[in-house]
């Protein structure tokens, strides 16, 4: 996919170097000139130098050719403008950061497809660790509350210990997404075997989460 990150910042220049590293096509967009060069040095990315607040900065983007446009800045304002202006030249797909979790759903009442605010999904998390069931963590849920994103520990006593993704029951539309085995994440493929302690990153329809459960932990 060809993906426009607004926003060099820590989140964006993170992103930029997963979508990449995923062998996406990515284009960065920033105001700091010092910080374009920088980020341009190191990640394999067209990054651009520009004021996202006018047209020209997205077309030398070619944003009219991006699949995905993602606003990523610490203005809210910024972010939201930014958007705006990629649906204008016919990108549908746009998400945004929001500082101020009340504005969620103002961004998406305008045709923002997501609008995230990174410190509520942190502390969802972690509050899904405190009161959550154990070895199992639920990152994201749909608005609609029928999708989850889990992120499962394999315990010992699990069945799925040393066997291959292909040969787990998984339940019917769960898709195991990444997997963590210690070093670094990778996208596994269905021979990859799992081992005590991996950690499974997975969507699963909510009604399937106890089930995902008891087959990764036992």
């Amino acid at each position: 996919m060809r993906i426009v990150v607004v926003g060099a910042g820590a989140i964006g220049r993170y992103l930029a170097r997963l979508l990449s590293e995923e062998g996406n096509q990515v284009v960065i967009i920033d105001r700091d000139e010092a910080l374009c060069k920088e980020i341009a040095a190191e990640l394999d990315a067209l990054v651009i130098h520009g004021d996202v607040t006018k047209h020209e900065a997205f077309d030398d983007a070619e944003i009219s050719k991006a699949d995905v446009m993602i606003a990523v800045t610490h203005q809210d304002a910024l972010n939201l403008l930014a958007c705006l202006i990629a649906k204008e030249h016919g990108i549908h797909r746009v998400i945004a950061r929001v500082t101020d979790a009340e504005l969620i759903k103002v961004f998406e009442r305008l045709g923002i497809e997501k609008a995230i605010c990174p410190e509520v999904e942190a502390a969802n998390v972690i509050k899904s660790l405190i009161t959550g069931r154990f070895g199992i963590v639920e990152l994201i849920t749909t608005s609609s509350g029928d999708l989850k994103l889990l992120d499962v520990t394999v315990s010992g006593a699990s069945e799925a210990v040393d066997k291959r993704l292909i040969d787990l029951p998984l339940p019917r539309g769960c898709s195991v997404l990444a997997l963590y085995s210690g070093k670094e994440f990778i996208v596994p493929l269905v021979d990859t075997p799992l081992h005590e302690g991996d950690r499974v990153i997975l969507i699963a329809k909510a009604e399937a989460s106890e089930e995902v459960e008891r087959l990764f932990t036992g």
